[in-house]
């Protein structure tokens, strides 16, 4: 999966909970009130504050001066609520500056005011805006507590339009730390509050859709993507609002970069880039150059690219930004370890950067391709233990935030999120039936006697129609149960499957681990190819259901050979088909045998003295396929595991599996064991599954 790049989030911070309104028209008409009015009274403040909150997002050093000018004033007249609105948005301009600590103090002044007033939902979003200081600064985990506690109180007072709000923030912290089912819901628990609010029209609801854009190509769903951001700068040109724009453009750009366009990517930056410097916006003007740096980056003008990179480290430096600085160093490892200059040192200490700022940022997928980078880098280098010892850890970061369960819990919000949208509808549609109806009778009942009779035949004629509505929404609704229980059933099956992939890779690790430790570089090289074509064919069957048994057989095969490598070749094996099974037509689930597999190979033929022997055949029986996997080892009566009645975590999940596609299919697949007088014989009936 690759880096889902800065993400320019602007329009969050610029859609405080006060709004935001057109800034240049506005700032005139309230310089010349200002001017116009000397008076050191009430109106004067509240104009000072309204400009130094319309400056934050044109000119925030402006802004500081004007609330600062409200908050002596605010002091002086005793105005308490005066002086709580000249904090925060002394707080709300410090934060365009960059300064961070200062913006955190005036937040905590301002709510102490309104904690002595009893204003609570002013404290609440006072709590908000402190969270996206946090946020600025990569504490995603601290940005995400702030926005919880807000919502509750938000919750309390009932008020759906700022829960909104809270649940578009809380979704982008939750984005940021690869936490993509809970963002997706979060966003979509926004989006649907705007909707039943009918506020579609209002910018965070743009903001919002920009948002879900950004969570879809992360997910490299990159057609959903440009068609979200679409959406969202089509709205705010509409409006002409310069920042939102500019997100867009900037977002945009990622996907078209991300397509193979990136001199369409380029272009857009740039129009971004123009924006953010006009406005003064430090954090946009240096996502769009990092943008740029990244777009040059991957033409392979990586000498042209550096420049970009060196900038925009100085700015998130200042900014303590470990998100974007993670990202920065990740892409100058690239052009010192890919340029025309190679510099493999200074590669080598921008990916170990990059990793340790993604890490204190608790961004998974950033780590992630940080390490990858760095066991390429090192394999290169013939840092063979380093490169083993990296790509382990990026193998398990990977299974933590790119699992098929996730991807599947993904797809079962989207599910829901368009069932009760529908049912939302199916609703307002019979409330709205219902009150006409209403509003007929009531009109029945001013008539004359002689049309009582059609006032009740049309009240009967409402009940049974309601009925008939009542009965298909009932079966409607039973209908999707009976679809939902099944998609289920399936996402457990999945589940089951990403468990078992990490449970063979590292059982798989541990094979070659030994030659590791004996500093054997040549045979461990040599481990190493056969391992990466291993995981390598593991992840790409890792999200089938079904693959043919031609390519499981290939990956026991496969298996069986690093096997018999580590043991130096202690046992034999081979593999028998039956004339009549298709192996590329048949489908079995990935990775099904391997459990009994290796349970011959560590608990039967590897205890034995002698020269050992694993059979595997295949055939079919009915309408069944029988494997079956036969070893002349110890046995269980000698085994020590077996007879303390522990069984494998491989062999639970198969069974398990097993259940699962009995289920589905309706059918009696079994494993059945046979304790022979040397060794074990495993068949296993698997209901037979053919591709045509």
């Amino acid at each position: 999966m690759p880096l889902y790049r800065i993400n320019v989030l602007t329009v969050l911070l610029m859609l405080s909970l006060f709004g935001v309104r057109a800034q240049r028209p506005k700032i005139d008409s309230l310089s010349l009130l200002l001017k116009g009015h000397l008076k050191q009274d009430t109106l004067r403040l509240n104009i000072l504050n309204e400009l130094a909150y319309t400056y934050y997002s044109v000119d925030p050093a402006v802004g500081v001066l004007r609330s600062t000018e409200a908050l002596e004033l605010g002091r002086k007249l005793n105005s308490q609520a005066g002086i709580a609105t000249a904090y925060a948005y002394r707080g709300h301009n410090y934060s365009a500056l960059g300064e961070d600590s200062l913006a955190l103090a005036s937040y905590d002044k301002a709510m102490e005011v309104r904690r002595d007033m009893g204003d609570l939902q002013g404290l609440a979003r006072l709590i908000y805006n402190k969270g996206l200081v946090y946020f600025n600064e990569s504490d995603y985990a601290r940005a995400n507590d702030n926005n919880r506690r807000a919502y509750e109180v938000f919750e309390k007072a009932k008020d759906s339009f700022l829960m909104a709000k809270m649940l578009n923030s809380i979704g982008i912290n939750h984005m940021y730390l690869s936490q993509y089912p809970k963002a997706l819901k979060s966003y979509l628990d926004a989006k649907r509050i705007y909707e039943d609010l009918g506020l579609t029209e209002d910018r965070q609801y743009a903001s919002i859709l920009s948002n879900i854009g950004l969570l879809y190509a992360r997910l490299e769903k990159f057609g959903l993507a440009e068609e979200f951001q679409k959406k969202a700068l089509l709205f705010f040109k509409k409006n002409d609002f310069q920042e939102g724009v500019a997100n867009a453009l900037t977002n945009l750009g990622r996907v078209y970069n991300d397509t193979g366009n990136p001199e369409k990517a380029i272009e857009s930056y740039k129009q971004a880039h123009d924006i953010m410097e006009k406005n003064k916006n430090e954090r946009g003007v240096a996502s769009a150059l990092t943008n740029m740096g990244i777009a040059y980056s991957e033409i392979g003008q990586y000498t042209e690219a550096i420049p970009y990179f060196e900038k925009t480290r100085k700015i998130y430096e200042k900014l303590k930004n470990a998100n974007n600085l993670a990202i920065v160093h990740r892409h100058l490892g690239d052009c010192y370890a890919l340029g025309v200059h190679k510099n493999l040192g200074r590669a080598e200490e921008n990916y170990k950067a990059s990793f340790q700022y993604a890490k204190g940022a608790g961004s998974v997928n950033l780590q992630f391709n940080a390490l990858e980078q760095l066991a390429s880098l090192q394999s290169e280098m013939g840092n063979y233990k380093g490169a083993y010892k990296n790509k382990t850890e990026a193998v398990v970061l990977r299974d933590s935030f790119a699992s098929v369960e996730k991807k599947e819990e993904i797809a079962l919000l989207e599910a829901e999120y368009e069932y009760e949208k529908e049912k939302s509808a199916l609703q307002t549609a019979h409330d709205k039936k219902q009150a006409v109806s209403q509003m007929e009778m009531e009109r029945q009942e001013l008539m004359i006697g002689g049309l009582a009779v059609g006032a009740v035949l049309i009240t009967v004629f409402f009940i049974v129609g309601f009925q008939l509505y009542k009965k298909r929404e009932k079966m409607l609704s039973e209908k999707k149960i009976s679809e939902f229980k099944t998609r289920v059933a399936e996402t457990e099956l999945k589940a089951l499957r990403s468990q078992m992939n990490p449970h063979f890779i590292f059982n798989a690790m541990n094979s070659i681990s030994d030659y590791m430790a004996k500093n054997d570089l040549e045979t461990a090289n040599v481990f190493l190819v056969k391992f990466s074509k291993l995981i390598r064919a593991i992840l790409e069957s890792s999200e089938k259901k079904w693959i043919s048994l031609e390519e499981d057989l290939e990956l026991m095969e496969l298996y069986l050979q690093i096997e018999t490598l580590r043991l130096k070749d202690k046992f034999g094996y081979s593999f028998h088909v039956g004339e009549q099974v298709d192996v590329e037509n048949t489908m079995v689930p990935p990775l099904i045998l391997q459990p009994f597999i290796e349970n011959s190979i560590w608990h039967g033929v590897a205890l034995k003295k002698t020269m050992g022997q694993i059979d595997v055949s295949i055939k079919c029986q009915n309408q069944f396929l029988v494997c079956t996997v036969d070893d002349d080892g110890v046995g269980r009566h000698k085994n020590t595991a077996a007879q303390n009645g522990k069984t494998s975590m491989g062999l639970k999940i198969t069974k398990n599996r097993l259940d699962i596609i009995n289920q589905l299919k309706k059918e009696r697949g079994s494993i059945r064991v046979f304790d022979k007088k040397e060794g074990v014989r495993v068949e296993l009936k698997l209901p037979l599954e053919l591709q045509f």
